[in-house]
């Protein structure tokens, strides 16, 4: 089941193409069976447009070679063979127990692999560096962004960073208004287009604090205010409740940056844990 699904990867990201690489996005989506059997050079005549633009076209949707597009193509036939209409279906109300599942399933493990295929490696070493060399750490989430901050936030009290999360936007502005340029601000925004975190970003920037966004992939103000994007692939255009898909990618994210972290610091972090985790069971053994 854990396979990139491209076509539907390729179809919600038509408005962010070039011109030419529209053209190759809509004759794949279109003809994807004849796309297997094709050269670069067949398919830019097939398509009107040219071999460069296939070649970028690839890059952008996560895949650095044509041969690659055209296995993961195989593969997304194969998984519409073995999975019929659970594949790239909106949840309805009339679905049993079993087909919920399915779907949820599903959606879950194409979210991941689209967001392994998106996601920048360079942009995570930059995050990692960045985190582990911070003064304090600040981080902020509206929505059912703030679960997937909250978890963050508790995993590296863990290890001892200084790390400050407010659910209320007005406490974590005025925490803003003490950022230096050792400072990082990790905001997790989904759509990249919410007020509060724009508003929140832009004073990180002037305070000169590093910026690290957590986020869909596509175009948004949130962006353009970050120093250092991770970005996640967008699945739930039907049916969003609560950005299902979203958050378990972000949360995987998390645990990678987290893991990462601990690896950097060392053989101490793991006394660090042992020991936040016999003061927690303290507190838990007194309530008894």
């Amino acid at each position: 089941m854990n396979t990139f699904q491209v076509l539907k990867h390729i179809e919600s990201q038509l408005e962010y193409y070039t011109p030419s690489e529209i053209l190759v996005a809509e004759y794949v989506l279109k003809f994807p069976e004849k796309v297997m059997e094709m050269t670069t050079k067949q398919l830019a005549l097939a398509a009107g447009s040219s071999e460069a633009a296939i070649i970028r076209f690839c890059k952008r949707i996560g895949i650095n070679r044509f041969s690659g597009l055209k296995i993961e193509l195989a593969k997304g036939v194969n998984m519409k063979e073995v999975y019929g209409r659970v594949m790239n279906s909106p949840l309805h109300f009339e679905d049993n127990l079993e087909t919920v599942l399915n779907k949820v399933m599903v959606n879950t493990s194409q979210a991941l692999n689209n967001t392994e295929k998106l996601i920048s490696l360079s942009e995570i070493e930059k995050a990692i560096e960045s985190l582990h060399n911070a003064e304090r750490v600040y981080l902020y989430g509206a929505g059912g962004s703030a679960v997937v901050v909250e978890d963050f936030t508790q995993k590296l009290l863990r290890v001892n960073f200084l790390a400050f999360q407010a659910s209320d936007i007005h406490v974590q502005m005025m925490m803003s208004a003490n950022l230096t340029s050792k400072d990082v601000l990790f905001v997790v925004s989904t759509s990249g287009h919410t007020k509060e975190v724009i508003k929140l970003m832009s004073v990180a920037q002037e305070k000169g604090a590093t910026i690290i966004l957590l986020t869909q992939h596509g175009k948004s103000p949130a962006r353009k205010l970050a120093g250092i994007t991770l970005t996640i692939s967008e699945e739930e255009h039907n049916l969003r409740i609560g950005t299902m898909t979203a958050r378990i990618a972000q949360l995987v994210v998390i645990d990678c940056l987290f893991v990462s972290l601990c690896m950097k610091k060392g053989h101490g972090v793991y006394e660090q844990i042992i020991n936040t985790h016999q003061v927690v069971q303290r507190m838990k053994e007194g309530e008894e």
